[in-house]
């Protein structure tokens, strides 16, 4: 089928878009520069414009069945809301037939005070209320991040591997390849629509994902649990203050909801879309373990 994918040029939208193209769908996108940035992988439609853009929008979702909503880094609750809207608008338009909406993190029941998990519950509420058919995915901790451009020197030089949680309490991962596979198994149960959906969990602690890549590149690593005041003081200069305090409040909230992480019953999802996430051997296998 036709597949709109916002983000499809970013990380998370790459990986979503790259499974789509793997399993022979048509992927369209938005892009406010198409020079400019990442370019985009090859089979990709992209259209000039961005969620801002309601014309742009229409344009990209013009003979899709499906539409993907991942929202990007944006920690403004009045701007999520109406970039929300259009893409509803949009799709509505469209007459899409299908919409997967990703939270990127855990989606709370109800509003914590935090703003990176309060703007979900609000664009949960939108779709909620949109009248489309809408499958939500809910992913929670992301392993690629342990292994993003920028940590990989750090993990190669100092022998450490830095992370905001506790080293020996587990928690459930996701992979961004994973996560893709989840939207595209998604993409063909329709009949799931109106449910929310926890995937991925993979309950792996800090420790043992360092000894896994210790074990891939055959060098002796240490695990350091990085107090998150410290890590969000860390990503402000490349993040902004306000994103850095909201990227960090999420780990506030994993230190202060652990239970509400580990509780989801990823199994009967992993049933539902007939899929298996991949080992934690596996996903470090998959990473190139070089500083470029």
């Amino acid at each position: 089928m036709k597949v709109f994918v916002t983000g499809a040029t970013g990380f998370q939208g790459g990986k979503i878009a790259g499974a789509l193209l793997n399993e022979n769908h048509q992927v369209t996108t938005l892009k406010r520069d198409p020079n400019v940035g990442i370019p985009a992988m090859e089979g990709i439609e992209v259209i000039q414009g961005g969620l801002e853009n309601k014309e742009s929008l229409a344009t990209a979702m013009k003979g899709v069945q499906a539409a993907i909503y991942s929202f990007p880094l944006i920690f403004d609750m009045e701007l999520t809301k109406t970039y929300t809207a259009n893409f509803i608008a949009a799709a509505k338009q469209r007459s899409v037939s299908l919409v997967i909406f990703n939270t990127t993190f855990h989606l709370a029941k109800e509003e914590t005070g935090f703003l990176a998990l309060d703007l979900k519950v609000a664009m949960k509420k939108q779709f909620d209320a949109s009248g489309l058919n809408v499958i939500t995915l809910a992913p929670d901790t992301y392993i690629d991040n342990i292994s993003a451009p920028w940590s990989i020197p750090v993990i190669l030089e100092h022998k450490i591997v830095p992370y905001p949680i506790a080293p020996d309490k587990k928690l459930p991962w996701i992979s961004h390849s994973d996560l893709g596979k989840y939207v595209a198994k998604a993409l063909s149960k329709p009949e799931l629509a109106g449910k929310t959906l926890p995937i991925g969990g993979s309950l792996i602690s800090g420790n043992e994902i360092t000894a896994a890549i210790a074990a891939e590149i055959g060098q002796e690593l240490n695990f350091v649990s990085v107090p998150v005041n410290e890590f969000e003081q860390q990503l402000a200069p490349g993040f902004g203050a306000i994103a850095a305090k909201e990227i960090a409040n999420l780990y506030r909230f994993i230190e202060q909801n652990h239970n509400e992480f580990v509780d989801k019953d990823y199994e009967k999802t992993n049933q539902l879309l007939g899929i298996q996430p991949q080992s934690l051997n596996d996903w470090a296998s998959s990473v190139n373990w070089t500083v470029s």
